[in-house]
């Protein structure tokens, strides 16, 4: 492609078009990807938002008749109005100013250069980032909670850890008690400076020391941010945790109170031990499987889980394969294949494990895919104004250097129409946080 393209805002766009960032965002997202991008039938779109009416319950229709009785009326359909708002996704590249001169002439390629490399990481890690919101956080934004503060870092408590947060992230201490309100302006909108996963400590850019005044204390939450001071209700992609849940973690569902009187169905089946953990069974997922299926009447599809409880699954509850070779040879390797795998039956059922390593420990999801979708209101691209590329001044020292800044976004968001279809089992043993 040397010298082909003489403007490379829209060079990126050619190479990079919508259809080309998809598959590259889904590469670092399984769960998005095993999304269906379709709403419920009946679904409405109305400035962005999606609105339709979620079936919370089927009929039980029981029908009794006798010489001289009416017909037993049929269990009441219950409808609840739903909302649907999409989030905004947002990334940036930037290229230095003798990139972009190269690029636009025809002595550089431009496969295998600076722009090539800066757009499929930056594409990767937004891929990883959106990953992270539908699956790991809660979907309001907390993605750790603090466990001690003292000088010169934060150490974060777990399971969440520092799984959820990278370095770079904009974010900001909130009130364990209130988490709209910020524990200092000086702890609202900064950038995570360095994270180390060992420790599970952090440190923030341009904070010195976190203890000064209690100025964090143990059980803050910490949030990711786009500004300052930011309001976080309703801005915030829905996520695994907080669609499929019993009101324990999210007490609202598209808007709906799962605890209000009628809206049992709202709830998910979730199995906890009292935050004890406890290693994961055989006998653990029959159980909850059984409740899913008793409760409405659905199978379950599929588990999503992390490492730890792959290595669970391996010591607990994954049959003994090992056998006798009276002559020849037999296979020698460790380990499993693919997540294909290990998958756990039960009449009319076969659940396969799925792996996301944005699943927080000692968690494991039970999803009936059909009650699960995937909303775009624009797919993943370029933010195009006028060349696409925009000129941006940073400092260093007493010289100036420019740079071309170029972003992309989404708006997306998922949900469930049948919560009670879908279970969380908690409290497990994770060897990946050093559970044993």
């Amino acid at each position: 492609m040397a010298g082909e393209f003489q403007n490379a805002g829209v060079a990126l766009k050619t190479v990079y078009p919508s259809k080309a960032l998809e598959p590259m965002i889904n590469e670092e997202a399984p769960f998005r990807a095993k999304l269906s991008k379709s709403v419920p039938a009946g679904a409405k779109v109305s400035e962005g938002d999606v609105k339709f009416n979620g079936i919370l319950g089927l009929p039980q229709n029981v029908g009794q008749i006798s010489d001289g009785d009416d017909l037993q009326d049929a269990g009441e359909r219950s409808e609840v109005q739903f909302n649907l708002r999409p989030t905004i996704f947002t990334a940036t590249m930037n290229i230095g100013w003798l990139t972009r001169k190269a690029i636009n002439t025809n002595k550089s390629g431009f496969n295998g250069g600076e722009v090539r490399r800066r757009t499929e990481e930056t594409v990767g890690n937004l891929g990883k980032f959106i990953e992270s919101q539908f699956v790991g956080s809660y979907g309001n934004g907390a993605r750790a909670f603090v466990e001690t503060s003292a000088a010169g870092y934060l150490q974060l408590r777990n399971p969440e850890g520092v799984k959820l947060v990278r370095k770079g992230m904009k974010v900001s201490l909130r009130q364990a008690a209130a988490i709209g309100t910020p524990r200092d302006a000086t702890l609202d909108g900064i950038r995570v400076a360095s994270v180390d996963p060992d420790t599970r400590r952090i440190t923030l850019t341009g904070v010195a020391d976190h203890t000064a005044g209690a100025t964090v204390i143990a059980d803050d939450i910490l949030i990711v941010t786009t500004k300052a001071s930011q309001t976080i209700t309703n801005v915030f992609a829905n996520s695994l945790r907080s669609l499929i849940d019993d009101g324990t973690v999210a007490q609202f569902i598209h808007g709906v109170d799962r605890t209000t009187a009628g809206n049992e169905k709202l709830k998910s089946y979730v199995d906890s031990n009292g935050g004890v953990p406890r290693d994961l069974t055989e006998q653990i997922l029959i159980k909850a499987n059984h409740a899913i299926r008793e409760g409405v009447g659905k199978r379950p599809t599929d588990m999503w889980c992390g490492p730890g409880q792959f290595q669970k699954y391996i010591d607990f509850v994954a049959p003994d394969r090992r056998r006798a070779v009276s002559g020849g040879t037999y296979d020698k390797s460790t380990g499993y294949k693919s997540e294909d795998e290990f998958v756990h039956y039960a009449p009319g059922v076969a659940l396969k494990m799925n792996m996301s390593f944005d699943v927080i420990p000692r968690e494991l999801f039970l999803v009936s895919w059909d009650t699960m979708f995937h909303y775009l209101a624009q797919e993943m691209q370029w933010v195009d104004d006028d060349s696409m590329l925009h000129l941006a001044l940073g400092t260093s020292g007493a010289n100036y250097r420019a740079r071309w800044d170029s972003f992309m976004a989404s708006f997306e968001n998922i949900g469930c129409d049948m919560p009670s279809a879908n279970g969380v089992i908690r409290d497990l043993k994770a060897p990946d946080i050093g559970d044993v």
